[in-house]
């Protein structure tokens, strides 16, 4: 990003905040372990693979070359009618293509343990997602 960046343009970037709970991918990803899918790519359930903290992040902006970087650590919550409405993202991730080819019982199946996972309410479900933003001035 600094390479392209202009002098004295701004990058800026989002990862999950490393010291918090993964928000909807926690459950989904324990959803898909236990019910034995294979990852569909090296990593894609190791959730330190696309978190970072404060402090990480930080660091790497300015191991680039970014000055005045600052991090910012930002809550956002999502809220669903069900459990059951609450597994649909699950298709529009990377894991998507794998769990439609699912045969339908095996589906159901992991889509019921995700569910499960999130609890349910009379008022929905509601999930927080922690990002750690981060800028820097090239």
């Amino acid at each position: 990003m600094r390479r392209v960046a202009r002098p004295g343009g701004t990058a800026a970037m989002s990862t999950w905040a490393a010291e918090h709970p993964l928000g909807l991918f926690g459950p989904m990803t324990e959803a898909m372990q236990e019910t034995g899918l294979a990852e569909p790519f090296p990593g894609a359930f190791d959730a330190g693979s696309y978190c970072l903290s404060v402090a990480d992040l930080a660091d790497l902006l300015q191991a680039a070359g970014f000055r005045d970087v600052a991090v910012q650590t930002v809550e956002l919550d999502a809220t669903w009618p069900t459990a059951e409405a609450a597994t649909s993202p699950l298709l529009g991730t990377p894991y998507g293509p794998q769990v439609s080819a699912l045969p339908d019982d095996a589906r159901r199946q992991l889509l019921a343990r995700f569910a499960g996972k999130l609890g349910d309410s009379a008022a929905g479900v509601t999930v927080r997602t922690v990002s750690n933003i981060a800028r820097g001035t090239k």
